[in-house]
């Protein structure tokens, strides 16, 4: 579902060859379905190499123990990228807009 020439083609390409995606399924990116804001972590963790977690502890009463984006919602935590919704939640289905993307770049990148 990645179209040959298509604006997104070669960061999709990218991206999977850097381990940053796997896509939605073997076969497919959906290319215009919303991110969570779990997979933009997920996404943001694995662009820096999927690190190690030092801090094991878990502020948030939405991210289980097992969760495939645990790890990196901990990591997300450990370096102050994120503080989550409030009351104690990561907010894990929530689409992630525009601005919580930016402020998780920069967080990451600062």
């Amino acid at each position: 579902d990645v179209a040959t020439g298509s604006f997104y083609e070669k960061a999709v390409l990218w991206a999977v060859e850097k381990g940053i995606t796997n896509g939605t399924d073997a076969t497919h990116f959906s290319p215009d379905m919303s991110c969570n804001r779990a997979t933009v972590v997920t996404f943001l963790y694995r662009s820096f190499g999927s690190p190690a977690v030092e801090q094991a502890e878990n502020p948030f009463a939405d991210v289980p123990a097992s969760g495939w984006y645990t790890v990196p919602v901990l990591w997300a935590v450990e370096k102050g990228i994120t503080n989550g919704i409030g009351g104690n939640l990561f907010g894990v289905d929530g689409i992630c807009n525009r601005a919580q993307i930016v402020t998780f770049l920069y967080r990451a990148y600062n």
